[in-house]
């Protein structure tokens, strides 16, 4: 990028004031004086009246179809692959939302926006997560009754939102509104259901939809705003 449209940018000033800036020796580019107009790399460094200069990097929002056998994280220290590996063209610092174990699919939430990461995170605000699950048994209308009914966990009482059968004897969706650790695997084992996959289709309004495994997208302003509103209307009346 052209120095003068880096200052520009960076202090959100006019292409000619960036001019009279680097005309005046008010610049210093690597730690010497601008006495011309060159290209800002990603290594070099621009200071203005001794404090360095940079362009702020907006935060950005992604849908991915995690993968089986992918860990939801940034890093892993068995050298497994991550759910970063998938960005590794993304400068900011990412965080991955609603995590899945490492046999599960489906989706998460990608962003560098820490205080949206914690408004979907934050087990007050109970945002809907909605799974596919393919079971080994065909589940009978009483087991589904009762499971709809809930189970007490190791980790206390758990009932699912809602759970049905699809069109497909073999396949259930069930609803939740906890972040758990892999609380559907074991309220399915507690019933001695098997599970053959697991796949995670919503968050919220964010919905999978015909992504591959492995895909992305970025989230659409008005699917950022929803989250939003939503968890601010909860918070609200929480404190009313």
């Amino acid at each position: 990028m052209r120095i003068n449209r880096f200052l520009a940018k960076a202090l959100n000033i006019s292409r000619r004031d960036a001019d009279e800036l680097i005309k005046s020796g008010k610049i210093k580019f690597n730690g010497e004086i601008l006495k011309d107009f060159v290209e800002v790399g990603e290594d070099d460094v621009v200071e203005f009246n001794g404090k360095r200069v940079q362009i702020e990097k907006g935060d950005v929002y992604f849908a991915f179809y995690k993968p089986p056998f992918v860990i939801s994280s940034t890093y892993d220290e068995e050298g497994r692959t991550t759910v970063c590996d998938f960005f590794t063209h993304v400068e900011n610092k990412l965080i991955c939302v609603g995590r899945l174990d490492y046999l599960s699919e489906g989706l998460l939430i990608v962003t560098s926006d820490g205080k949206f990461a914690n408004l979907l995170m934050h087990p007050r605000f109970k945002i809907r997560k909605t799974y596919l699950v393919k079971t080994k048994d065909v589940l009978g209308a009483d087991l589904l009754k009762r499971m709809s009914e809930g189970i007490e966990l190791e980790d206390g009482f758990f009932r699912p939102l809602t759970i049905k059968k699809t069109q497909n004897p073999n396949w259930i969706v069930i609803a939740i509104d906890t972040g758990r650790n892999r609380v559907i695997r074991r309220f399915l084992k507690s019933f001695n259901v098997k599970i053959e996959r697991l796949k995670r289709i919503a968050i919220g309004p964010i919905e999978l939809g015909n992504m591959r495994q492995g895909e992305y997208r970025e989230l659409t302003k008005d699917e950022i705003k929803i989250i939003k509103r939503m968890v601010y209307k909860r918070k609200n009346v929480a404190s009313a």
